[in-house]
């Protein structure tokens, strides 16, 4: 005779399994009520603008490669201006340190950079174009400092002043050009 299983008072196998097909419909119809794959939330205010500041930095910095073939016959300027780009490129490099974006989110993408206003073909045209981007950069940056946490309004605001530092090197550029 062959030995029977002792019964150890719980449900038996037959019971379980029954009792798990029964649950799964229920586990689906819960999960209707959540949005698993519904649209991320947009991003936070200081996000926002920290990506304009990132795109205002990059458009900054194609406007400077732009610039810098027209100063290749000045030696000075050529020189300086390849300073202040590197300035802007750290610039960048500090902003998106910042930027946190889980991975896979709709606002992981870096967004594309628009092309620079034409650079004119004179030289001291040319620099008072990027004079006036620059004042126009630091002046955004300084309004919106009492907009963002106190880290990054720090980051902002030395942004902000090296780019109005750069307005007086530009005109002195312009008026020995």
């Amino acid at each position: 005779m062959a030995a029977s299983p002792a019964n150890t008072g719980g449900p038996s196998r037959r019971v379980v399994l029954t009792a798990s097909a029964a649950a799964i419909p229920l586990l689906v119809s819960a999960c209707r009520g959540v949005q698993v794959l519904g649209a991320p939330p947009p991003p936070a205010p200081d996000v926002r603008l920290l990506r304009s500041a990132m795109s205002a930095e990059r458009l900054l910095i194609a406007t400077y490669r732009a610039a810098i073939p027209h100063a290749s016959a000045d030696v000075t300027a050529s020189a300086v201006l390849a300073a202040l780009l590197a300035e802007h490129e750290q610039h960048l490099v500090q902003l998106d340190s910042r930027l946190v974006v889980p991975a896979g989110s709709a606002d992981s993408a870096a967004p594309g950079t628009r092309a620079p206003a034409p650079i004119p073909a004179d030289m001291p045209t040319a620099l008072a174009a990027l004079a006036s981007a620059e004042k126009a950069a630091a002046q955004r940056l300084a309004t919106q400092l009492l907009d963002v946490p106190p880290s990054l309004a720090q980051l902002l605001a030395s942004i902000s002043a090296s780019e109005a530092t750069h307005v007086p090197a530009l005109d002195a550029l312009r008026r020995s050009a």
